[in-house]
């Protein structure tokens, strides 16, 4: 009998271990960008928060996203190899919903870490809007902004690709 409690206590303390790791990205304590070099000791760090933010909706979790932003904007906007440009053509699509702008920009760092140096900037772009779509879509209880749905109904008719193809400049 005794076993059976020994796995039992073993199954409840990993299941709720999971569920606190699961809770909440954790921004590495005392990061530092201080060269060049040291942009690539938190590249899996930058994955692991864009991972955890497409999992949370638009004002949740708001002092973890925040602090996980910060790190994000500090990383791109010194990181010599993941070239983020902003496009106000795009930018703008996002202007009635500016909460999701860091769910773009998070998606097109993932995708450029994922690909190597220099990934093409619309391949870039359009990861970042299917990570803004994938959260719009699966938090419909979100505010209801039109050119969301005009983005949503472009990458359901196969036409998200070329929309970002005619805004790139």
């Amino acid at each position: 009998m005794r076993p059976l409690r020994i796995a039992f206590a073993t199954l409840v303390l990993s299941s709720f271990a999971l569920g606190a790791s699961a809770q909440g990205f954790r921004v590495p304590e005392h990061y530092s960008f201080d060269s060049k070099e040291s942009y690539h000791k938190y590249d899996r760090d930058i994955v692991k928060f864009v991972n955890w933010l497409e999992k949370v909706a638009p004002g949740d979790e708001e002092g973890n996203v925040k602090k996980g932003s910060r790190f994000l904007l500090e990383w791109l906007s010194g990181c010599n190899y993941v070239h983020f440009k902003q496009n106000v053509r795009i930018d703008n699509f996002l202007g009635d919903s500016p909460e999701y702008r860091i769910y773009y920009m998070g998606g097109w760092a993932r995708y450029a870490l994922k690909n190597g140096e220099n990934p093409d900037r619309v391949n870039c772009a359009f990861a970042g809007l299917k990570t803004v779509l994938k959260v719009y879509k699966e938090n419909r209880t979100t505010k209801k902004d039109p050119n969301l749905d005009e983005l949503v109904k472009a990458d359901e008719q196969g036409r998200l690709k070329k929309w970002i193809e005619e805004r790139m400049d």
